[in-house]
């Protein structure tokens, strides 16, 4: 609960929260303000907020709406349909949530695809006189299943390495490239 705009953003910074019910008319801050200002805050713009109100004209329901609002109930509001749509505003914040988890997953798994690729590159190049060896690597996706290497063997001979793989998915590298020797 807050009595005013201010001590709603107040509360909002200090506690977890997953669900706002915003009224429009409120003292010191409004509540378009408020909504304005969470959509703005990177740690409050993921949070619904439901609009309640006495003001129902059709131009403050499409600016709570245009400011990200999930949805707007006019007052005096009936109970059966704030619950139903506070439960389906919270299933789909929950869904979302999971969502944002799983993308974070799959950028962790990806950087670490991509560390493990570096890690599997050379440092450096044998330098040998009369030759210019040099090699770039461009993955075609984040992850790449390509390889090389150059090293020089104890009979003085010099060996090079190039190798690809085309599979899917980050636990089997998926690439596309082309290889040259000048």
């Amino acid at each position: 609960m807050a009595v005013h705009g201010r001590e709603a953003l107040d509360v909002l910074a200090a506690r977890d929260i997953d669900l706002v019910l915003l009224d429009i008319m409120m003292p010191e801050m409004d509540g378009f303000e408020v909504l304005e200002r969470m959509r703005k805050d990177p740690a409050l713009r993921t949070i619904p907020v439901i609009m309640i109100s006495a003001v129902d004209e059709i131009e403050s329901v499409a600016r709570a709406i245009e400011l990200g609002a999930a949805d707007y109930l006019p007052k005096p509001f009936n109970a059966v349909v704030l619950r139903a749509r506070v439960t389906a505003t919270l299933e789909k914040k929950r869904l979302e949530d999971a969502e944002r988890l799983h993308t974070r997953a799959l950028e962790r798994d990806l950087e670490i695809g991509r560390q493990i690729q570096r890690d599997f590159l050379p440092d450096a190049l044998p330098q040998i006189a009369g030759w210019e060896i040099a090699a770039a690597f461009q993955p075609a996706r984040q992850v790449a299943g390509d390889f090389y290497d150059a090293f020089a063997l104890e009979d003085g001979r010099v060996a090079l390495v190039v190798g690809g793989r085309c599979v899917r998915g980050v636990a089997r590298f998926h690439a596309s490239a082309s290889y040259g020797i000048r």
